[in-house]
């Protein structure tokens, strides 16, 4: 897999060729290579599949939307769609109390985790008859098409 990597241009050598320090030099900027290959560089465009773990099935009967959200209850999350778009919003707050001796609770730490995304939908679904679910830490969300989108299957004959 590695050398499938292309090949770089080689810097200008501040070592001489068979320098020792030169080998070491080498030697760790491929290492680096290796190592950072998965992320983004400055103008790489990043995928937001494998950074937001969602998985999209688009199937002859429905479009199917599974998220992993660990860590949310149901009653945290905000699904809309507007102007063809599926926004999901997610948010749950943790709060850290320490007892105080006259049975007042202070708060010590507030946690705030968001989760956010906004996916694009495809013509001809029945949002009226849209499903979600969150089961294990993964919201499901299952969009109907119409029966124009379906289409219409012409039997030939001989």
């Amino acid at each position: 897999m590695f050398g499938l990597v292309p090949w770089r241009k080689e810097e200008e050598r501040a070592w001489p060729v068979g320098h020792p320090l030169a080998e070491l030099n080498r030697e760790f900027r491929t290492l680096a290579n290796r190592l950072f290959t998965g992320y983004p560089t400055l103008f790489e465009e990043m995928n937001p599949e494998r950074l937001w773990n969602v998985a999209v099935d688009e199937t002859e009967m429905e479009f199917v939307v599974k998220m992993e959200v660990p860590g949310f209850e149901l009653e945290e999350f905000h699904l809309e769609v507007r102007d063809n778009r599926l926004f999901v919003k997610a948010e749950h707050t943790l709060e850290t109390k320490k007892p105080v001796e006259k049975k007042e609770e202070k708060p010590v730490a507030k946690e705030v985790r968001r989760y956010e995304r906004v996916l694009m939908l495809p013509e001809g679904l029945e949002l009226e008859k849209a499903e979600a679910f969150y089961r294990n830490g993964v919201l499901e969300i299952r969009l109907p098409r119409t029966k124009e989108a379906l289409g219409f299957r012409i039997p030939v004959r001989a």
